[in-house]
């Protein structure tokens, strides 16, 4: 009877628990409408689009792991691709290994890793052909950037976010940059914006980001637990 009683009760106290996390964490007025009016489709809705994205969001145990190990000895990784690429030379561990040489700042061997693999059927990829702008760029060579920036253009799209923000700072377009920013609150385009800023001495810009920051993390309390409050505090850090 009281397994009963218990079995009868959950699906009201899961209700409940969906109202205070709705509540807490700022989250539109519909929900609250869809969880009373619709208990358990808009239960089982909210859960999926809001909750699991979150949790999933939110890193493994494996990856914080790596992160752990990593910190704790950086050039860990870097020995174990390069014995990687000793004994499989392929295309796919080469970039691997650039890909880790420039996390390193080693800008000079990851384009020299990445030149290697633009031959043959790869000598036009697009994700290869990014990846050695992206490079040139971060080792300070911004015209090489450029140039090539250009024919990337020519024949590819640029398809993601990575590729239009890397564009736009490549063509120091900094006002669409903060465009970008204010209508999308990407914390990570926000701190490449107010690293621009205080690399120029235009400090009142980079504070008009943290300030901006600051107030989307009061209205919406639910952004600590994502990655954009990592982002903060690095845009935070730029002014100690």
């Amino acid at each position: 009877m009281i397994l009963f009683y218990i079995l009868t009760a959950l699906p009201y106290v899961l209700q409940l628990l969906l109202i205070i996390h709705i509540i807490r964490n700022n989250k539109p007025f519909l929900w609250l409408w869809l969880i009373v009016f619709l208990p358990y489709i808009g239960g089982i809705v909210y859960i999926l689009m809001e909750i699991l994205p979150e949790l999933i969001n939110s890193g493994s145990v494996e990856k914080v792991g790596r992160a752990v190990a990593n910190a704790v000895n950086p050039g860990r990784a870097l020995e174990e691709l390069e014995s990687l690429v000793k004994r499989q030379d392929t295309i796919a561990n080469r970039t691997k290994l650039a890909d880790c040489y420039v996390e390193l700042e080693r800008y000079g061997d990851a384009i020299s890793l990445y030149d290697s693999c633009l031959t043959g059927p790869y000598s036009d990829d697009a994700e290869l052909l990014f990846k050695k702008i992206n490079a040139l760029y971060l080792s300070g060579d911004v015209e090489q950037a450029k140039s090539l920036m250009g024919e990337f253009k020519k024949n590819h799209k640029l398809e993601n976010a990575s590729q239009v923000l890397l564009d736009l700072r490549i063509s120091d377009d900094w006002e669409k940059m903060m465009e970008i920013f204010t209508s999308t609150n990407n914390f990570s385009v926000g701190y490449v914006c107010a690293e621009h800023f205080c690399k120029v001495g235009d400090e009142d810009s980079a504070r008009k980001v943290l300030d901006s920051m600051e107030e989307n993390l009061r209205l919406y309390k639910y952004l600590k637990r994502t990655e954009n409050y990592v982002w903060y505090k690095k845009t935070k850090k730029l002014f100690s």
